[in-house]
């Protein structure tokens, strides 16, 4: 009864196996995809800021360097117009950068959060298929003795019970 207990045990434990592998290399392929995809987004995020804030820059220094050709250097009220203006574009340049670094983590949250919380819940089931996976091959090396077992003492007694 050993034998053929084992040898279905086997068969469907081999069975188990085959099935979680494949759930878990389809589970594997998803997770590596997103992955993928939230490093691609992350750059491109970052990349936006960056030009962002080149632009920025350029667009400070060009009217920067607007004011500074109306400055007359022995003029002191028109270089301290020039001193004043400066400050002035330059805290609201800060100040529209302040802004613009918020609009970006939402952005950030808006767009990453939803793929990182999937990438999250496939790291769960790739996780838990990896340990029922290892349960289910133990499973199937223990019913694969049992079927050997079972066939060793399923040896005919050609004596007859005679000894």
């Amino acid at each position: 009864m050993g034998f053929l207990s084992g040898a279905y045990g086997k068969l469907m434990a081999g069975r188990l196996v085959r099935q979680l592998q494949w759930q878990l290399t389809s589970v594997t392929s998803r997770y590596n995809r997103i992955t993928k995809q939230v490093g691609d987004m992350e750059q491109s995020l970052q990349r936006q800021e960056r030009m962002y804030n080149m632009y920025n820059s350029n667009v400070f220094n060009q009217v920067r360097m607007g004011m500074m050709s109306g400055v007359n250097q022995s003029d002191m009220n028109s270089y301290n117009n020039y001193l004043w203006g400066t400050q002035s574009l330059q805290q609201q340049m800060m100040m529209q950068q302040t802004m613009m670094a918020e609009q970006f983590d939402i952005m950030r949250d808006a767009q990453l959060e939803p793929l990182k919380a999937l990438q999250e819940e496939l790291e769960t089931q790739k996780d838990n298929l990896e340990s029922r996976l290892e349960l289910a091959k133990g499973q199937y090396e223990a019913k694969k003795k049992e079927e050997q077992d079972g066939a060793k003492n399923a040896v005919p007694d050609y004596t007859g019970g005679q000894g």
